[in-house]
């Protein structure tokens, strides 16, 4: 059965909803809050921005020309570094076994001396050339492929700005911050290659942020409230709706078209019928006591 509603109606649902709103709002508040905190994975993100800026002529005209076309050739960029080509190098070099550089080569130093017998001067080393030492530096992550890499690696620009940023969400911060910095390092070098390109400068490089960018918990927070408040009200609503009950006696006249013969009292639930006859003699009796003797007409009583 259709049955329309009016803005009383509905102001009257909101009063009669309204503890019930605030009290599920409430609710519906904390457990957002807490539940996105409990089981959703926090994850940071760390971003490092690059600058290719490829060799430009001293004339204006050509030197716009090629700012233009490095601004579109972004689009490139961008798709390179999330390609396999890029991607399977940086999580080789974040899972293999890094040489690291303790000390430098040093060269051999030479001094001179006069040799008396055969009258020349002579060079002699008076230290020896000295290799490069290095160090091997364990991975720094066992389980990383290019897939994993390509779900938390996104590439973001600026309009009308030859710079870029790689950005890197992941649940570890200091591990995104290490994903940036070695995608940009692998980037400048593949890009030498691949496009011939080696004006390639790292404008800020990535760091570890602590404070995660996900879940956000002030939106998660505020959007529980709003579904409480809405879970209540909407409950209200369907109430009203679905309530067959007369509430006014001017429905039976006005739209039932009925005659309103009188009106039935509230009348109280009795166990069984002695109780229900007791329940009348009380009632009578107290009506009985109501009236006042002095009210009714004194009656004459013959003797017999």
């Amino acid at each position: 059965m259709n049955k329309q509603i009016d803005l009383s109606q509905l102001w009257n649902v909101f009063k009669r909803s309204f503890v019930a709103m605030i009290i599920l709002g409430i609710l519906g508040m904390a457990a957002a809050y807490f539940g996105a905190k409990t089981f959703i994975s926090p994850k940071y993100e760390s971003d490092t921005s690059l600058l290719v800026n490829r060799k430009q002529d001293n004339d204006p005209n050509m030197q716009l020309n090629a700012q233009q076309a490095d601004i579109q050739i972004i689009n490139t960029y961008k798709d390179i570094i999330t390609r396999p080509v890029v991607l399977q190098a940086v999580a080789s070099e974040l899972t293999s076994p890094q040489r690291v550089l303790i000390k430098k080569a040093t060269k051999a130093v030479y001094g001179t001396r006069y040799n008396a017998t055969t009258g020349v001067r002579e060079e002699y080393v008076t230290q020896k050339a000295q290799p490069a030492q290095y160090k091997l530096k364990p991975a720094q992550y066992s389980n990383l492929s290019s897939t994993d890499l390509a779900k938390v690696v996104t590439v973001s620009t600026q309009q009308n700005s030859q710079v870029f940023t790689v950005n890197v969400k992941d649940t570890d911060p200091v591990r995104a911050r290490d994903i940036a910095n070695e995608v940009a390092k692998v980037f400048e070098k593949k890009i030498a290659k691949i496009m011939s390109i080696s004006n390639v400068s790292v404008v800020s490089r990535a760091t570890a942020d602590p404070i995660p960018v996900l879940p956000r918990l002030n939106l998660m927070a505020l959007i529980g409230l709003v579904l409480g408040v809405l879970v209540a009200f909407v409950w209200g609503l369907i109430r009203e709706l679905t309530d067959q009950t007369i509430k006014d006696i001017d429905f039976i006249t006005d739209d039932l078209g009925l005659v309103n013969l009188g009106i039935v009292n509230y009348v109280q639930h009795m166990r069984d019928m002695s109780e229900a006859i007791d329940a009348t003699k009380s009632i009578e009796a107290e009506d009985t006591e109501d009236y006042d003797a002095s009210d009714f007409p004194q009656r004459s009583r013959r003797r017999i």
